[in-house]
């Protein structure tokens, strides 16, 4: 079950918080992939994995799906990934923890 991160405090404590069984996903703001593009982001093994890819907009059931031209980036400190992350993220935010 997804629960919704309503704001950015939220989505720093969140992604601090990470478990190895836990993940976020996060709609994108980057020009270079579909629609923005969706951010994922998981912890394992003591650094943080992120992976964008294409957001793709499926006409059956009118939703959005994970397209290919997937991109993918390790890091080992917090203060490192949320450099790289915050420019990334659409305004406002939709984000999700599952």
């Amino acid at each position: 079950m997804e629960r919704s991160i309503a704001d950015l405090p939220l989505l720093k404590r969140f992604i601090s918080a990470l478990d190895e069984d836990e993940g976020i996903r996060i709609e994108g703001n980057r020009p270079d992939l579909a629609n923005g593009g969706y951010i994922f982001l998981g912890f394992y093994r003591g650094s943080y994995c992120v992976n964008l890819c294409d957001r793709i907009r499926d006409k059956q059931p009118k939703k959005y799906t994970v397209g290919s031209n997937d991109k993918w980036f390790y890091f080992e400190k917090f203060t490192d990934l949320w450099k790289f992350l915050r420019p990334l993220i659409r305004k406002p935010l939709k984000a999700w923890l599952y």
